[in-house]
């Protein structure tokens, strides 16, 4: 449940509402899990107290006009990962806040021009007080041209670099990941685009992906991060007062088998078909 927002202060978003049981339940069905306890479970408020997206107002790519994370013509936005750091467990049947704001912005000059870093910071507060803050982090570039298989260049606005095609067969069997593995599918994509409310068509559309270069739908990043959250749940982990750092290393697109297990530096880490490592993360 989702109540009218109060006044905003300037350059900031509130949302404020319960979030019941029920609305878990999407969430717990996409995963195949059931969440424990009377608490949200460590990265699910990504799909809670969402902002309402009105078709209307979005651009050709499924872009907030306007948006604060909405890349100018001509720029591409890329989603570079983040931290969520959770003093205690969002709790169910709470009146809830979540509170965004832009928390960081900084311009570079890298060897392809202009980079801008956008740091997205959201505040949850229950009783008054801040339980859980979350930082995603974007990058900005100028948008670079992508050959056809024809050689012509096109000029695409896409969300992370373009993937190269995997090599035959690399995408696995679809019926059975098996153990720490995960069959991505792209009504996989189509359902995570409407649990968090993403619109974006990079991640729902084939024919956008394939003039942006990529040879599938793209993976959320969000929605790795996610898996490896999972995973240190599934090993015992408490999330509790510690922070969960999360990046995105690689593209990634569907369909593909990808896999979650350890990773580099006692960190976990989310890979692709051929090996390559696309998000990796840290509880600490």
């Amino acid at each position: 449940m989702v109540w009218p927002s109060k006044p905003q202060a300037a350059g900031q978003q509130v949302r404020q509402g319960v979030i019941e049981r029920s609305d878990l339940e999407p969430l717990a069905v996409f995963l195949g899990r059931a969440p424990r306890g009377d608490v949200v479970p460590a990265c699910w408020h990504w799909c809670q107290l969402l902002d309402p997206v009105d078709p209307r107002e979005l651009d050709d790519d499924g872009y907030l006009i306007g948006g604060v994370i909405t890349p100018e013509p001509g720029m591409t936005r890329m989603f570079a990962g983040g931290r969520v750091h959770m003093k205690e467990p969002l709790r169910i049947g709470v009146p809830t806040s979540r509170s965004t704001r832009v928390a960081r912005s900084t311009v570079k000059n890298g060897r392809h021009g202009k980079l801008t870093f956008v740091t997205l910071e959201s505040t949850w507060s229950q009783a008054g007080q801040t339980l859980l803050t979350d930082e995603q982090d974007y990058v900005f570039t100028a948008t670079r041209p992508v050959r056809t298989p024809e050689g012509a260049p096109t000029d695409p606005d896409t969300s992370s670099p373009v993937a190269a095609p995997s090599p035959a067969g690399a995408s696995g069997d679809l019926a059975v990941p098996g153990p720490g593995r995960i069959a991505v599918t792209e009504p996989m994509l189509v359902t995570f685009s409407a649990l968090t409310a993403n619109p974006y068509r990079i991640h729902w559309d084939r024919d956008f992906c394939t003039r942006a270069g990529h040879p599938g739908l793209v993976i959320h990043g969000p929605l790795q991060a996610l898996w490896l959250a999972e995973e240190f749940t599934r090993r015992g982990a408490d999330a509790a007062d510690r922070t969960f750092c999360y990046r995105l290393t690689a593209p990634a697109t569907a369909p593909a088998v990808m896999s979650v297990g350890e990773g580099p530096d006692a960190e976990l880490a989310v890979r692709r078909p051929d090996g390559t490592i696309t998000a990796t993360a840290s509880l600490s």
